[in-house]
């Protein structure tokens, strides 16, 4: 039997999208239970998960592995979930690099661009096999990086949101209509030009989930009071995954203008709640919305709203989209992602 590692290092925070992904790859692999391989899982000792299989194998990271690589078990594969892996393997290992995004290109100064470029130029260098989450990133990828001889496999994450339970409007909206938006507040978000479209929807809400403890997150709060919007912007910083799920499944829609994104997960959580979504036109959203997504053409707030208001009236007039959006999101599943990771793993070991 081979032994394959699985480095989900990342669930030590379990707020961001890399620690979600982490988790719910591991969830989804040890519900697989392949029995032609034995999965080793690389996590970090101050993680929060609950993950008990007893067919599978858990090693605690440590700081001295992290720069040698020094683990008891031979494995006969390392699979690295995240573009910049916490831990390396050794080097008579085999190994899958997942890339998630190349964001550090439209992030970074041009001295921090060169050091990100350089270590994951040497990340591929390294790499068996590479996998991307989507095909703007593989294009990206293929573009700015030397890959030899090695193909890129495009592989979309899973998603995963249970919206069978009950799920009750938030308390603190007193039953008022919302638009609803998440994500780390950072500049690509670009959660402030959702501030000023409020001045034409005078009825409605706006809920913006996770960490705002930020310098953008500041700049965000700047723009409320510069629009007078303190009384109907609602800034919850992190929220549980039910209170998630509660706020997807009750908003009037979900507005994600985030200018860049390997994959986002969040609006496809959205359409499994068969909810309007609106995304800006930049990197992989357009790929990951397809037909079903509406996209802003503009940052204008008037041409924004003008687009929320057309498209919520078209909606309402088809009783048949929140199934058809719910059947779209279903195709993001666990099942397909994981079967073609084990197809790959099988190939190389």
């Amino acid at each position: 039997m081979r032994n394959i590692l699985i480095d989900i290092y990342k669930t030590n925070n379990l707020y961001s999208g890399l620690g979600q992904f982490s988790l719910n790859f591991a969830k989804a692999i040890l519900e697989r239970n392949p029995q032609d391989i034995s999965i080793h899982l690389l996590y970090k000792q101050s993680a929060e998960f609950d993950l008990n299989a007893d067919n599978f194998q858990f090693h605690k990271a440590n700081t001295l592995r992290r720069f040698i690589s020094n683990y008891p078990n031979k494995f006969d594969l390392w699979h690295s979930l995240h573009q910049f892996p916490s831990h390396l393997p050794p080097k008579n290992c085999k190994q899958i690099l997942t890339i998630h995004d190349l964001n550090f290109l439209i992030e970074k100064n041009d001295i921090k661009k060169t050091k990100y470029r350089n270590r994951l130029q040497k990340n591929i260098r390294r790499a068996d096999a590479i996998t991307c989450i989507s095909k703007f990133t593989k294009t990206m990828v293929e573009q700015n990086f030397d890959l030899g001889n090695k193909k890129i496999e495009v592989i979309y994450n899973g998603v995963e949101a249970n919206f069978d339970q009950v799920l009750n409007k938030p308390a603190f909206l007193n039953g008022k209509k919302y638009f609803f938006s998440i994500g780390i507040f950072n500049f690509k978000k670009n959660f402030h030009s959702l501030i000023p479209v409020l001045n034409f929807f005078p009825e409605t809400q706006l809920v913006l989930a996770g960490n705002h403890e930020t310098a953008y997150g500041e700049f965000v709060k700047k723009e409320i009071k510069r629009h007078h919007l303190e009384s109907r912007v609602h800034l919850l910083g992190k929220v549980s995954e039910t209170e998630k799920l509660s706020l997807y499944a009750n908003c009037e829609a979900f507005l994600f203008p985030s200018l860049a994104e390997g994959f986002g997960i969040p609006p496809i959580e959205a359409m499994m709640a068969g909810k309007p979504v609106f995304l800006s036109q930049e990197t992989s959203l357009p790929e990951i919305g397809g037909k079903q997504a509406f996209y802003f053409e503009s940052f204008e707030a008037e041409k924004m709203a003008e687009l929320i208001q057309t498209k919520l009236k078209e909606v309402e007039k088809n009783p048949n989209f929140s199934k058809e959006t719910k059947n779209y999101a279903q195709g993001f599943n666990w099942e397909k992602c994981i079967s073609r990771y084990i197809a790959l793993y099988q190939k190389m070991v």
